[in-house]
């Protein structure tokens, strides 16, 4: 059965990585994701890779309790602490919305009660303060906040969201980005300096 799990991840990871491009949410080789599997292990993006172009068997396997492996994502780090910290995540999704930055840039985070939607998969969102990226910082303010809430801002960098699976990880990041368009189209929603 693990063998057919684990497969059945790596299609739904690859899936999932070309739906984020179509739809923007990720560009070029930004972005990662990962989910548990049987045994304790993940299974993780490689660093720069496409995510509209991964393919099963270069998507990597780690144990969150050793070092990341050669080749691994940039933000393994952020992942593992995740898995760690929070034992009902069983997925992530890292992905740059360009709205979501927008809105971040203003200092300010999508509202969930825009849309019924919103208020049902991400009811609470939090933020994490701009840290450099692959940080052991940005990975622990990740999992703390990831502890709070099923979606999180990284300011100037993007988000991450956790899910039950990628499916609901990755609607988490859609419906973010849905509320963040929703918001900076708003009358009077941008203020000029």
């Amino acid at each position: 059965m693990a063998i057919w799990t684990e497969a059945l991840r790596r299609a739904e990871m690859v899936a999932a990585g070309s739906v984020l491009a179509r739809r923007g949410l990720v560009r070029g080789v930004e972005g990662n994701m990962s989910c548990r599997l049987e045994g304790g292990e993940i299974l993780i993006t490689p660093g720069g890779a496409a995510k509209g172009r991964l393919t099963a068997a270069g998507l990597v396997r780690c144990v969150p309790a050793e070092p990341a492996p050669q080749g691994v994502s940039s933000e393994a780090r952020m992942h593992f602490a995740v898995y760690r910290e929070c034992g009902r995540v069983l997925a992530l999704v890292h992905a740059h919305p360009a709205a979501v930055l927008a809105l971040s840039a203003l200092g300010r985070v999508p509202t969930p009660s825009l849309l019924r939607e919103g208020e049902q998969l991400v009811p609470r969102i939090e933020s994490v303060p701009p840290l450099q990226p692959g940080s052991r910082e940005l990975a622990e303010e990740c999992a703390s906040a990831l502890r709070r809430a099923p979606a999180v801002v990284l300011e100037r960098h993007g988000v991450v969201c956790g899910g039950d699976d990628l499916w609901q990880a990755l609607g988490r990041v859609e419906v973010l980005e849905l509320l963040a368009s929703i918001e900076l189209a708003r009358p009077g929603a941008v203020v000029s300096i």
